[in-house]
């Protein structure tokens, strides 16, 4: 039914759930999985040649870097734990929603999964704006998964 599975993960407990669904279908349906976590470049908002290189701007950037790269590894070692051989990785920056379904659309995803609540929202309880905003506009069957 699924062949190309795309979830996008932030790190959250609703994200870690929502990758093991992925998971799940991708092993159910031999799917090929990508696994995208989008580093929120909005408040970054500054040209990075104007920075000075001894800026803080500079150390957040990279430990933003490091830990999409934690995220992904994780969920990637369980989707090989699982069995699935092919799973790819792929760390963007720039604004969310956007990069998300670039992704989508270039990985001609025909299922998106995210969690419900991001980072941001985990203690409110409600449906997260990205995932209002990619429920509207996916391009493909979207599955939200709540905690």
């Amino acid at each position: 039914m699924f062949q190309r599975i795309l979830v996008a993960a932030d790190g959250s407990r609703s994200a870690f759930l929502a990758a093991r669904k992925a998971i799940a279908l991708a092993a159910q349906f031999s799917a090929r999985l990508k696994i995208v976590v989008v580093i929120d470049q909005r408040v970054f908002y500054m040209p990075h040649d104007i920075i000075p290189d001894n800026s803080p701007f500079f150390k957040i950037l990279k430990d933003l870097r490091k830990g999409a790269a934690q995220i992904s590894t994780r969920i990637e070692k369980e989707a090989q734990s699982a069995g699935l051989t092919h799973v790819e990785v792929e760390i963007l920056e720039g604004t969310v929603v956007d990069e998300i379904l670039n992704a989508v659309r270039n990985f001609k995803s025909d299922l998106l999964i995210i969690g419900a609540i991001g980072k941001t929202g985990e203690s409110r309880g409600v449906l997260g704006s990205t995932a209002q905003a990619l429920a509207v506009q996916a391009p493909c069957s979207i599955l939200i998964v709540r905690q």
